[in-house]
């Protein structure tokens, strides 16, 4: 009898502890979610907020989105009473969560658009899918904190750019040195990297910072596919002609305001070289044109720019 006893009383601890244990959870409105790793268990406060770690990816394992690849957690400030109310909103889950937990949860793709996202599913998705998510609560932060938190971050990746745009320099300058060589092309260098030809030497006024200028051009990469130009018969030829680009003028001069960031920057320093009259070929490392931001199916991420210009007049 006691030995019975004794074994009943085990059993019913056993049974607690897998109870405490049990990874499976519910909200308040009955979406389940598994926790994979408990944190401190700090309640978080209303308006703080929650730096998280997510991923998540449909039934053919298709991850839709990863702080992964963008390298910082995505960031969510606590609203209790926007949260507690959205009943089916993954919002609901992260009500439960404290710093340091991981969970994954699955929801429904209809729902995810209906209750969360509260949009319109795009028609290519299938609403009969679902996704899975992965989310890990990496810190919590009060308002200053994060004010603090985001500053430095920025200044992270602007050093970051920074140092990748320099990198992306030096593999363009030999990129465009091993072009000219081969091709017999003598270019003068300006200490930021643009190589130029100076094809006409401007009789008039040398174009500066601030001055009104005029330009004809023509653009194209390494490759020598063009991608715009304002010379219409040229625009005919290369099959880039536009009649709506025409009707309004698009194929006069290109008039702006030297160096106040209108144009690339390389424009604003290469157009700087010359005189009115002048003409000249400028060759244009990415980082001093657009950069990693594909512009079109020419001018792909990082891609080395081309232009014949001419300064038609400088005011």
């Amino acid at each position: 009898m006691i030995n019975t006893f004794k074994t009943l009383v085990a059993l019913l601890v056993v049974v607690a502890l897998q109870s405490c244990n049990d990874p499976e959870k519910k909200t308040a409105s009955g979406m389940t979610y598994s926790l994979v790793k408990e944190g401190d268990g700090q309640p978080i406060e209303d308006g703080q907020y929650l730096l998280m770690n997510m991923e998540y990816k449909d039934d053919k394992d298709s991850v839709w989105m990863t702080t992964a690849e963008q390298g910082v957690p995505i960031v969510v400030p606590k609203n209790d009473s926007v949260w507690s109310s959205s009943e089916g909103s993954i919002e609901q889950i992260f009500n439960e969560l404290s710093k340091g937990d991981s969970v994954t949860f699955t929801i429904s793709i209809k729902d995810f658009f209906d209750k969360t996202v509260k949009a319109e599913m795009p028609a290519e998705v299938s609403k009969e899918g679902s996704l899975t998510f992965k989310v890990g609560v990496q810190n919590v932060l009060s308002q200053e904190e994060f004010m603090t938190w985001q500053q430095e971050m920025m200044a992270k990746q602007q050093k970051k750019r920074e140092e990748e745009a320099e990198e992306q320099l030096t593999a363009d300058v030999a990129a465009i040195e091993s072009f000219l060589k081969e091709n017999n092309i003598e270019a003068e260098r300006t200490e930021s990297g643009i190589f130029y030809v100076m094809k006409e030497e401007g009789a008039g006024e040398q174009a500066a910072s601030g001055d009104t200028v005029k330009v004809n051009y023509a653009g194209h990469v390494l490759n020598g596919a063009f991608f715009d130009t304002n010379d219409e018969a040229l625009a005919k030829e290369k099959e880039l002609f536009n009649e709506q680009r025409a009707a309004q003028g698009g194929y006069d001069p290109l008039e702006f305001v030297l160096g106040q960031g209108r144009v690339i920057k390389g424009w604003d320093e290469g157009i700087a070289l010359l005189k009115e009259g002048g003409k000249a070929t400028l060759y244009i490392p990415s980082p001093l044109a657009y950069g990693p931001r594909q512009r079109s199916a020419e001018i792909v991420a990082n891609s080395i720019l081309v232009f014949d210009v001419e300064l038609v007049e400088v005011n």
